[in-house]
């Protein structure tokens, strides 16, 4: 089939998306600078190890990595998105480029990826930045001719909704974006921590099922999602010096929930007689043994397999049965006790229960995941704030509300976000060590999606409603 003019022009604007394979070093030194090439080299060598620590949690959807003095997280653009440092003390957002004249808009440029960054998983380990990205849900195995006859020219003729006003250039680089993440294997992209080179590490397995989320600062680790629900079960350990894969033995049914200190905390389904295929097939005599089940949470030592019982709780049903977990978050188990109109935390240390909101001022109060995305010396570690989100479907308003665990003070969150469409209570993205909030004060609409806005401002001075925000701003 003949193609469009456009396609030879994305043949030239096209994003130079090498294949990845063996572990490799992008350099661009200052004499290269006014022309920007990769310098791509073939491992020969394993990199030598790095040290574990402490576990601590990464973001799961892109969402930004709290290192205490700084955020990272992704800012996206036509076809690509780039890895930015936003410098709690100086307000101030940059590219993690330091390459003298790199114009930040190729894969020379260490801090770019392609796509919009929906398979990746950014963080902080050692001295370097990292972006995990995961196989894409929508992968995707032919050649980018493929995909221009298959995805690109239906688009360029029926211009979709929301592309009306791109030009045909504009969405050939879009959709060249979109090939290059979804083609990709599991891997990782690791930045120096000044955004002089980049090193593309391509995994030894690809992990499309499994949630990789917890990282000791040596590896990433998981379980497998789809087979945690039937029965089954294997953690999974993401080396990041080179992408090797290896496994440690799960109970069977056990997921990882959480991770505190060196251990994983992990939750399975207790039942007093064996779930066979059988009775798993049959949903009524699945449910009925469910009914005297309970899930049980152990601390996990996966290098050891050493393993210890914190706190067995009913089955609530579910296929998981931890639906009403909310978290580990400040050391404590986090719980929503509906039958309690209550929001409730388990302290392993002292084995005491504590109720943190009760009554639930609001029906639709929940606590999303609380999680927090920092390194393990972070204060937001300490979990001292904890955010509930709702919704008025009258009105059609998010709501947000803060919980301060140290006084037991609930507030409603009253500012909200500057955005087209109005009633978007406002949430904090990270705590910073010296006690302010990073919060979304609007969003910007461009051709590419939407890009936030960021602010900071005391913790305290927020929840008595103030709007006396220090604007982030770009750096020179």
């Amino acid at each position: 089939m003949k193609r469009p003019a456009t396609l030879a022009l994305a043949l030239v604007l096209g994003l130079s998306l090498a294949a990845c394979g063996s572990p490799r070093v992008v350099t661009v030194t200052p004499e290269d600078a006014a022309t920007p090439a990769p310098q791509a080299e073939t491992a020969t060598a394993r990199p030598a190890a790095l040290q574990a620590g402490d576990f601590y949690a990464v973001s799961e959807y892109a969402s930004g990595f709290n290192t205490g003095d700084a955020w990272y997280s992704l800012e996206n653009h036509l076809g690509y998105c780039l890895v930015t440092r936003t410098d709690y003390a100086t307000a101030t957002r940059q590219v993690l480029c330091s390459v003298p004249g790199c114009t930040h808009d190729s894969e020379s440029c260490p801090a770019w990826l392609p796509g919009k960054g929906t398979t990746a998983q950014l963080f902080t380990a050692g001295d370097s930045v990292y972006i995990y990205h995961k196989v894409a849900t929508m992968h995707y195995e032919g050649s980018w001719d493929s995909y221009y006859e298959e995805i690109v020219e239906p688009r360029l003729k029926e211009r979709p909704q929301g592309w009306e006003d791109l030009s045909d250039e504009e969405l050939v680089a879009y959709c060249r974006g979109q090939y290059g993440e979804n083609t990709a294997p599991a891997g990782l992209y690791i930045l120096a921590a000044d955004g002089s080179t980049r090193r593309e590490v391509t995994a030894s397995q690809d992990l499309l099922n499994v949630r990789l989320r917890w990282c000791d600062g040596a590896a990433l680790y998981g379980y497998d999602m789809e087979a945690a629900p039937a029965g089954q079960a294997a953690g999974y350990r993401l080396d990041l010096a080179d992408g090797t894969v290896t496994t440690f033995p799960l109970q069977g049914g056990e997921q990882i929930a959480g991770a505190q200190g060196g251990n994983l905390l992990t939750c399975r389904t207790i039942t007093q007689v064996p779930v066979t295929e059988e009775i798993r097939s049959s949903d009524e005599a699945y449910q009925a043994i469910l009914q005297n089940a309970t899930v049980e949470y152990d601390w996990l030592d996966p290098a050891t397999g050493t393993r210890s019982k914190v706190l067995e709780q009913p089955h609530d049903g579910t296929t998981s049965g931890n639906r009403d977990f909310c978290g580990l978050c400040g050391g404590r188990l986090i719980f929503a006790a509906w039958e309690d109109d209550a929001f409730r935390a388990y302290d392993p240390a002292t084995g005491q229960w504590q109720d943190l909101v009760r009554p639930i001022p609001d029906e639709t109060m929940y606590l999303p995941d609380v999680t927090v995305a920092a390194l393990p010396d972070a204060v937001a570690q300490q979990g001292r704030y904890l955010w509930f989100s709702g919704s008025n479907s009258v009105n059609g308003e998010n709501l947000a509300w803060v919980l301060d665990t140290q006084s037991g003070e609930l507030t409603a969150v009253q500012q909200t976000v500057e955005r087209e469409l109005s009633g978007w209570a406002m949430r904090a993205a990270a705590f910073t060590d010296d006690g302010r909030f990073l919060v979304q004060t609007a969003q910007q609409e461009s051709q590419y999606g939407t890009t936030p806005v960021y602010g900071l401002i005391d913790a305290e001075a927020f929840l008595q409603g103030s709007t006396d925000y220090t604007p982030v701003t770009n750096a020179e």
